[in-house]
């Protein structure tokens, strides 16, 4: 099925107008009449924005000449183009390419762009050319497929070096994998469309597997950013009229006077690494009506919340003290052409004082180098797609003094690689003293690796940035806490920050108690779709039967309904409805989504995990143990299927084997405390009491208070008749569990026995 497409006009000349031959004196008019500055109010002109319908780039020339010349030729405007001999920049002069023996040749048939490469079905064919993807510095090209699907291959065009190049250079891919060019991973409709046509419609039937992606303009164009127009149109094809009868204009999205903040949520919508909640964005609600934003986690941000992945600036910048303080995008990008406004540090200096940062007094390094520019400090940033350099805009102090004690990186080693972080540490102790103003990334860090009250620093303290606070959030929650500790963490569901409101939720389902449900139930009716869809997750996966009678239970369920058949062309789209089922009771709906999801991804082996559950549960015991071989097989060193098999062959009485298989459970990563519990116990039932403690300390370096390991800790001490060392081990579970009578007892027969 093809794109559905509104003509796009590049319009090379104008013809002489009024705004032509005075144009200052009609900008100025312009001005006071169109963007509403001057006016005290908007009024509706027939229908809002989000009510109108799209017209085009073309029907905005004539009044913003300016703003279009700006606009065209930006990144923006070369998002996306029909491949021809105009928008193709790489070679297809019989050129050819080869990446780890799969060669792919690029020539020209009659006018058309073609690459002969391997197809999914691992036979070479010839594929047409339908559309470029990006300018520099990369193009992609897209391939048209029978079912709607549009791919982008991975061999992609270096448009400053000039030279065909692989954007996945270390990978061994095979023709069948997702994350081949013609898998799911570089699927046009499903990974990139919404961000870079105008008016995207994603329109995939999952029933039928076929799209039928449809977008009014082919690239990010005037309405992508400020909404259909035809209402905006209308009033000024009839301005005379309409301010003679005292009618005001529409207002326009996303217009010059958005508040900075309302601003960076907006450009959110594409700069970011998110979710999708609903079929298509409609210029209501915020950010999180529309989309679900990615927390400061690993693998995709180092663990002080730099940049890791790509991840598209949006939550970067919401770390920064600059977006607390009101800067937002505008203030260093034009608009329209996107480049920055000023050229080095030029366009720092701007808000930063130039005598106290422009000067070797502050930088230490050479004037009018590359090392004196301020974003070489304070922007550091990686290459990603092989050749495209992107900055970590959270515009952060370096510290490499973290980076000697946790491994993060830094910016002085970036430049300075020949030296240790040590060295770089030292040199900023020596110029600016021993003390590093507080950061949320010091309590990150220590969170992860000392002392888990660290998160609860940051999401307590509201002088931190929302985004910190909601990821420390849902770090915390990952931890050994207590039931008065996951108490207090409910508070937080009535936070002012959307971002800890809807992490609070996710982290009780994490918890998995259904005790809390009271407290989540007025999420149910919160302001924003985000927090209502994850309090419909929190319900039907913990405690469907309590609420499912509550009218806005249903209305939440059916926003979350909406959002799971949405992503439901992802292999993790497709694993959650299969969870979706899970959670209803329906086993064999579940079944048909985790195999299409595996269908999808051979290696989506988080699928696989609950298939095999469900396989076992099904009494289809073979075909259970053979799905965790097979995750274990591409996954060796993954220590969950272990343990799984390890209770398999348990309850199979194959009592060897899942000791073998609890054993590794217990020395793969990551650690699990059912593993060492699990493992402990059986060698308890095998008399092996001094091993088991052995098993049960090296759990506890990992879950120092975990209630269960230390009760069976206590239980292979008593067997020993080490009753000084079970009173101990006692007494700190009644610290865990104080109100606890069978510990209280087992603790005054121990000191009336010892």
């Amino acid at each position: 099925m093809k794109v559905k497409m509104i003509k796009y006009f590049r319009l090379k000349k104008f013809k002489p107008s009024i705004f032509t031959i005075f144009p200052n004196i009609l900008l100025a008019l312009f001005l006071a009449a169109c963007n509403g500055l001057e006016k005290e109010a908007y009024v509706k002109v027939g229908q809002e924005y989000h009510e109108a319908s799209f017209v085009g780039s073309a029907s905005c020339i004539e009044c913003h000449q300016q703003e279009y010349e700006l606009w065209e030729n930006s990144h923006h405007d070369q998002a996306m183009k029909i491949a021809d001999s105009t928008t193709i920049l790489a070679n297809f002069d019989n050129t050819t390419f080869t990446h780890k023996g799969v060669k792919s040749s690029f020539f020209k048939k009659a006018g058309d762009y073609f690459v002969n490469t391997q197809g999914e079905d691992g036979n070479y064919s010839d594929f047409k050319i339908v559309y470029t993807f990006g300018y520099t510095p990369l193009q992609q090209y897209i391939v048209q497929f029978p079912n709607g699907e549009y791919n982008c291959l991975l061999t992609a065009w270096d448009t400053v070096e000039q030279k065909w190049f692989h954007l996945q250079p270390d990978l061994d891919i095979k023709h069948d994998e997702w994350i081949n060019w013609s898998g799911g991973s570089q699927r046009w409709n499903t990974m990139c469309a919404d961000c870079h046509s105008t008016d995207l419609r994603k329109n995939y039937d999952l029933a039928a597997g076929v799209y039928n992606t449809t977008f009014s303009e082919i690239n990010v164009a005037c309405e992508a950013c400020h909404g259909p127009s035809s209402a905006h149109v209308s009033f000024y094809n009839k301005q005379e009229e309409n301010e003679a009868n005292g009618v005001l204009p529409p207002e326009m999205y996303m217009g010059s006077s958005v508040p900075p903040k309302e601003l960076v949520d907006k450009c959110a919508r594409c700069h970011s690494r998110r979710t999708n909640l609903t079929p298509y964005f409609d210029y209501t609600g915020n950010f999180m009506d529309h989309y679900f934003p990615r927390m400061l986690e690993d693998p995709l941000y180092e663990l002080d919340g730099q940049i890791r992945d790509e991840v598209y600036v949006y939550t970067s910048f919401l770390q920064s003290k600059m977006y607390g303080l009101g800067v937002s995008c505008k203030d260093c990008h034009d608009v329209h052409s996107l480049k920055l406004k000023k050229q080095g540090n030029d366009l720092c200096l701007t808000c930063h004082v130039p005598d106290k940062y422009n000067t070797p007094d502050h930088h230490y390094h050479a004037m009018n180098t590359d090392a004196a520019l301020c974003v070489n400090c304070h922007m550091d940033g990686k290459l990603y797609m092989v050749n495209d350099y992107r900055r970590d805009h959270s515009f952060r102090i370096p510290r490499p003094d973290q980076s000697v004690k946790y491994s993060t990186p830094n910016a002085c080693n970036k430049c300075h690689a020949d030296k240790t972080a040590k060295w770089a540490s030292d040199f900023i102790v020596d110029k600016y003293g021993p003390e590093r103003a507080d950061h949320f990334s010091d309590h990150l860090l220590k969170g992860y690796t000392e002392d888990n009250q660290e998160f609860k620093k940051v999401f307590s303290d509201k002088k931190y940035p929302e985004i910190a606070r909601a990821t420390a959030i849902g770090l915390y929650a990952n931890t050994s806490i207590s039931y008065e500790e996951i108490l207090d963490l409910t508070r937080y569901l009535n936070d002012s920050s959307v971002f800890v409101r809807n992490q609070t939720v996710r982290a009780l389902e994490t918890i998995g108690s259904s005790d809390f449900s009271p407290q989540v139930i007025p999420l149910l009716k919160d302001s924003v779709r985000a927090v209502r869809i994850s309090a419909a997750h929190y319900f039907n996966t913990i405690d469907r039967t309590s609420v499912e009678q509550l009218e806005e239970f249903k209305k939440a369920s059916g926003e979350y309904l909406t959002e799971l058949n949405l992503n439901s062309d992802f292999p993790a789209g497709l694993h959650q409805l299969g969870v979706y089922h899970q959670s209803l009771g329906d086993s064999d709906k579940a079944l048909e989504f985790y195999e299409k999801a595996v269908l999808e991804d051979s290696y989506n082996n988080r699928s696989r995990i609950n298939l095999a559950l469900i396989y076992f549960q099904k009494g289809l015991v073979a075909e259970s143990e053979a799905t965790y071989l097979k995750i274990i097989e591409q996954e060796p060193d993954y220590s969950y299927p272990y343990y799984m098999l390890g209770l398999l062959y348990n309850e199979t009485n194959r009592t060897d084997k899942s000791l073998e298989y609890l054993a590794a459970a217990c020395s793969k990563e990551p650690p699990n405390a059912n593993a060492y519990y699990n493992y402990a116990l059986m060698l308890q039932q095998k008399n092996n009491n001094n091993e088991s403690i052995e098993i049960i300390e090296t759990g506890l370096k990992t879950f120092p208070y975990d209630e269960r390991l230390l009760y069976i800790k206590l239980l292979a001490e008593i067997n020993l008749n080490q009753l000084n060392s079970a009173m101990n081990t006692c007494r700190l579970l009644l610290q865990i569990n104080p109100n606890n009578r069978d510990y209280q007892s087992i603790l005054q027969r121990l000191q009336q026995g010892s």
